[in-house]
């Protein structure tokens, strides 16, 4: 009985330790044993100070994995240390669209093309960790080392401080510092010039010349301000009398125009009586200017034509024809430019 009873309690112990054994991995190895990880290698220009072992890798933001291992590489070839750093990236927390796992060891050649890169950054300025992001610099260059055929490579940039830094190395540092130097001191020895507390007092006098003047224009303000103010009161009492006197002298005005459109048309139609008048009288004197010119050949043919009778009879006709025609040109422009009795005759005309 004893006997049976103890193997008992040894299965017992020995299954109870195997699951303490798998819990402790599970809890304290986080889960570690059930993620699919892939391992990566990057090789960073610089110093690498600030970045321990399970520091976290981020894409976008997000951690996808740490840092696996840090250590130091010597090439006797080219006598030069280097420092590789393997991350390892959870594969689980990348993911296609429709929810596939992605082959990133297959798709690592495309995204480096595409521009992938990892860059170190500070992840605490109170602690100076530092992290690994992964992103697209699709404008860097591609700077593969192939050291290490243990794993994929991916190439990397150097970080924003080191950028900075590499920046600082060009600058004239030394230069830029004595020019300071210089000015400062020559703006030391223009604040010990003699030359200063006369400046000084030149600039008091001058403040206060300033002063003076705005103080004669303060009080030239006033009067000037109450002389515009009455020279707009007047103009706004022009303006109204100006406003009164308008409407009356509007109604003079249409009256007159009506008038003067009743004396046009008037004379108008007198015009035009007096030119109908005119044709009938001119239409009667050369119907008698015939007759007369008949009754002057009857004569001729009788007294002869170099007889004085018969000439001075020629110039009578003949002058009262050239009057006939005068008062017929009359008749037409009156006819015309009924106006003309008003105004007269045009210049263009009297010519």
């Amino acid at each position: 009985m004893n006997g049976k009873a103890s193997k008992t309690l040894i299965g017992a112990f020995v299954v109870g330790a195997v699951i303490l054994i798998v819990a402790g991995l599970m809890v304290f190895g986080g889960g570690k044993f059930m993620k699919r990880t892939q391992e990566f290698v990057c090789f960073f220009e610089g110093s690498v100070k600030g970045l321990n072992m399970g520091a976290p890798v981020l894409l976008g933001g997000v951690k996808i994995g740490s840092v696996k291992s840090i250590t130091v590489e010597y090439n006797q070839k080219i006598l030069t240390f280097f420092v590789p750093v393997v991350i390892e990236i959870e594969l689980d927390k990348i993911r296609l669209v429709k929810g596939k796992r992605i082959p990133i060891d297959e798709m690592l050649p495309r995204l480096i093309k595409k521009g992938l890169r990892a860059q170190l950054n500070m992840g605490s300025f109170i602690t100076g960790q530092l992290i690994i992001e992964l992103d697209y610099y699709p404008n860097t260059s591609v700077q593969l080392l192939g050291l290490s055929s243990e794993y994929p490579e991916i190439p990397t940039i150097p970080s924003t401080f080191q950028a900075i830094f590499e920046t600082l190395k060009k600058l004239p540092l030394e230069e830029t510092l004595r020019n300071l130097i210089s000015a400062v001191q020559t703006f030391e020895n223009i604040l010990k010039s003699p030359e200063i507390p006369e400046i000084l007092k030149s600039a008091n006098l001058a403040l206060a010349d300033v002063r003076r003047l705005v103080n004669n224009v303060n009080d030239r303000v006033g009067p000037l301000a109450e002389d515009l103010d009455a020279t707009v009161a007047e103009y706004k009492k022009i303006a109204t009398n100006v406003n009164e006197n308008v409407d009356p002298l509007m109604e003079n005005v249409n009256d007159t125009v009506k008038d003067a459109r009743i004396l046009v048309k008037n004379l108008d139609e007198k015009v035009k009586s007096l030119a109908t008048k005119i044709a009938e009288g001119l239409e009667a004197s050369h119907e008698a200017m015939e007759q007369a010119r008949k009754t002057l050949k009857l004569f001729q043919s009788r007294l002869g034509k170099d007889s004085p009778l018969l000439n001075q009879l020629e110039n009578t006709l003949r002058e009262f024809d050239e009057m006939a025609r005068s008062i017929r040109s009359l008749a037409d422009y009156l006819s015309r430019h009924p106006e003309a009795l008003l105004r007269g005759k045009s210049p263009s005309l009297r010519r």
